[in-house]
């Protein structure tokens, strides 16, 4: 077995072979510590050392949280504006606040085009179609970086197009891609709706990058015994400029992006846990050139798998990321229940007052009376009402985006 595509580019990038973890680490100290250099000249946001003498030390620093990001953007700002070729907006729902900005240089996206390319070239090979279903707003958008990185592979992308299942899966239908990139939800929504339109067995993919979305074992069980597909879970976040860990041949976690970012997993009182154990995933960008965070608490549940990959790999690599909260749950709870029935293309959940709509989304012809049954034995979960909308050549995925539960206004 080759060893992670990962590897190769930290050599690259680092002119040097990293064999062990000792190597990998150094230039993880350096790093950091220019960074922490740069920081106390610029006697910003952080108040902390200009040097650390080895990488333990960074847990006795202070987080940083989203709302540092939102509020405090300015003072975490390092460099120029001159430098800034990107800007990303994130404003959360249901609040009023201050939006959170992500700035990034041409070499910041230049770095997760390669690191794209990396993990694109374990699913795709030279000549394959592509299909992307990800979020392309112009030069340099999620979609436009993702593409660059097919092309880095001597693969040929290709963007969804917006609109109803129904003109998504005749687009499949007319392309026959190989492989694509996806939210988990959606590809299964259109892999159960296009053998439902052409048949068994006929949906042409054979493998799929999965990102941008937590994936629920239900939906991943689906995937992979429903259409045999081949998964590569991929893990980003717009604060470490949308590629954070990509999975190898193995298929034994995935391999996080260690010389340019470090990572920690802590439990609820902010200190590092052993291997193996979960907790929170924490980042430090340490090669980001304008807007770098400092031990950034991401809200995502995680934990480093133990020991080295069997391909031979020494880099960290992540177990199934989660997100952290009761919200998450209760959706991770609810895919699971009826992700399962094959009659499900999707489902949207609402909130208020401590009762839950669930809305569901199934091929025609589905069993509705089982879906009921499903709902109305959900006592870990009371108050839950369910309607059933059944597919048709107009119907669209439920969700625009990241899968949430929806609150009133205001509320979260």
């Amino acid at each position: 077995m080759t060893r992670s595509r990962l590897d190769e580019l930290i050599r690259t990038d680092e002119n040097r072979t990293v064999s062990d973890r000792q190597i990998l680490e150094e230039i993880q100290l350096r790093r950091l510590n220019d960074l922490l250099a740069r920081e106390s000249r610029r006697n910003g946001f952080y108040q902390l050392p200009s040097e650390l003498a080895s990488l333990e030390e960074l847990s006795s620093l202070p987080f940083t949280t989203a709302d540092d990001l939102r509020n405090h953007c300015p003072q975490l700002f390092l460099g120029s504006l001159s430098e800034v070729e990107k800007v990303t907006t994130e404003r959360t729902s249901g609040t009023t606040g201050a939006a959170k900005r992500i700035y990034y240089t041409k070499e910041d996206l230049e770095h997760t085009v390669a690191f794209f390319a990396a993990g694109i070239g374990e699913m795709a090979s030279a000549g394959e179609t592509v299909m992307i279903r990800m979020p392309y707003s112009g030069p340099d958008s999620l979609a436009d970086l993702i593409a660059r990185g097919i092309r880095g592979c001597e693969a040929v992308p290709l963007q969804l197009r917006l609109g109803s299942l129904f003109e998504q899966c005749r687009q499949y239908r007319e392309e026959k891609p190989a492989c694509a990139i996806d939210q988990p939800v959606p590809l299964l929504a259109k892999a159960r709706y296009y053998e439902y339109l052409y048949g068994s067995g006929s949906f042409p993919l054979r493998a799929a990058l999965l990102s941008a979305d937590s994936c629920s074992a239900a939906v991943e069980k689906a995937l992979k015994e429903e259409f045999g597909l081949v998964l590569f879970p991929h893990y980003g976040t717009r604060e470490m400029c949308f590629g954070g860990a990509i999975t190898c041949q193995a298929h034994q976690g995935m391999h996080l992006r260690e010389h340019q970012l470090i990572a920690e997993i802590t439990d609820e009182s902010g200190r590092p846990v052993p291997d193996g154990e979960w907790g929170e995933l924490v980042i430090t960008t340490v090669d980001m050139k304008v807007l770098p965070l400092i031990r950034f608490r991401t809200g995502d549940r995680a934990r480093f798998l133990k020991g080295p990959c069997p391909c031979g790999s020494v880099t960290k690599r992540l177990d199934r990321v989660r997100r952290i909260g009761k919200d998450a749950e209760i959706l991770e709870l609810l895919e699971n229940r009826f992700f399962g029935l094959r009659q499900v293309l999707d489902l949207m959940v609402r909130e208020e007052s401590g009762k839950y709509d669930l809305e569901l989304l199934i091929l025609p012809g589905g069993d509705e009376a089982e879906l009921k049954r499903k709902t109305d034995s959900l006592d870990t979960l009371p108050a839950v009402t369910a309607c059933i909308r059944t597919a048709d050549r107009n119907s669209t995925l439920l969700y625009p985006g990241k899968r949430v539960i929806l609150h009133p206004e205001g509320k979260r």
